[in-house]
């Protein structure tokens, strides 16, 4: 599991405790009781190594307190979260989004080439050239915008062996996916919602002709590159054979499923993982279907930067619980130079 090189250079070659919670936030049969529980006594090690202060020999209160174990722990904590969101948001994006990291106070330059054909004129085999025409490309500046969260532990109780870290990190992490994720869906719908062409761009009650349409048009206008068809599953269950348009399907009644349909005439249907919006409603509409064509460029251009955090004592507050403030940039704009389409489906 390839990680950052911040992350490498942190651990000092020793990266095992960082692919492991890599690992455990990755894949869900990972996320077993038995596993959280090697990881704390990871977390436990890896402390005592970058802190340069053992355990043994010495009152567990008193190795808290030592500073050293104060600046590691939280360090240790920040690592672990820079090296979990790649691997867990990255993946997400993939069908719609060019997605990079960048260090603290960096941007991204994004050159967008021109997607418009030339005009082809008839000769009349006198001419010596035709009206001189040309494309340019546009150079697109995406720069993070700083979030912020700030989450509390006890951390008295963590030290001591009695709360899971690996719990704490994973809150803070899985908060930060879902506002990520819902940001670049919100750049996608409304980018791809400012579409002038009404080939590319239709409201009305699903048609599977017209999608079909929509989806040969992007082909088109992409030099042949075939797109897919994206959604949520809500939107996606449109795609389903209906009775009406006389389809007719056999299911096995012994252990049936309904699926979504794979393949409709060549173009490939693929479901988007669902998100949760500030307001606590799903990001991802569940009356627009999109038609995209990621092996031609992606629509979305994101940018993530490196983290910062700061935490105080845990003496510093009454019931001895210590503060963690998590900063992360990030920012999605639509900017792209392959045609895509959206069909609002309003019955």
């Amino acid at each position: 599991m390839k990680l950052s090189n911040d992350i490498v250079a942190f651990a000092a070659g020793n990266t095992d405790f960082y692919e492991a919670m890599s690992r455990y936030f990755q894949f869900e049969n990972e996320r077993t009781a038995e596993n959280s529980h090697k990881l704390n006594d990871a977390w436990f090690a890896e402390v005592e190594r970058k802190s340069g202060v053992s355990r043994e020999g010495i009152e567990h209160t008193a190795w808290m307190a030592h500073p050293a174990v104060k600046w590691a722990s939280m360090a240790i904590v920040d690592a672990t979260v820079n090296a979990i969101i790649p691997v867990t948001i990255l993946p997400q994006f993939g069908m719609f989004a060019d997605f990079r990291t960048a260090g603290y106070g960096d941007i991204m330059k994004v050159k967008i080439q021109p997607k418009q054909f030339y005009t082809v004129s008839l000769g009349g085999r006198g001419e010596r050239t035709s009206f001189r025409q040309k494309h340019f490309a546009q150079d697109v500046v995406v720069a993070p915008i700083e979030h912020i969260v700030t989450v509390y532990v006890d951390m008295y109780r963590v030290l001591a062996g009695k709360e899971d870290i690996a719990e704490a990190i994973r809150l803070v992490v899985m908060s930060v996916e879902q506002a990520m994720y819902s940001d670049a869906i919100g750049a996608l719908t409304t980018g791809l919602g400012l579409i002038g062409d009404s080939d590319l761009n239709v409201s009305g009650a699903f048609d599977m002709k017209t999608l079909v349409k929509m989806a040969e048009k992007v082909q088109v206008l992409n030099a042949g590159v075939r797109p897919v068809i994206v959604g949520s599953a809500v939107a996606l269950m449109n795609v389903l054979p209906d009775s009406s348009l006389g389809y007719r399907v056999n299911v096995d009644g012994n252990g049936g499923a309904i699926q979504l349909i794979k393949n409709v005439m060549g173009y490939d249907v693929m479901r988007l993982e669902p998100a949760l919006a500030s307001n606590g409603s799903l990001a991802l509409p569940d009356d627009k279907i999109f038609v995209v064509s990621p092996a031609q460029d992606k629509l979305i251009k994101g940018i993530m930067s490196l983290a910062l955090n700061n935490s105080n004592e845990f003496y510093d507050n009454a019931d001895l619980t210590q503060n963690f403030t998590y900063r992360k940039g990030w920012n999605f704009i639509f900017a792209t130079a392959a045609s895509a389409g959206i069909y609002q489906i309003t019955e």
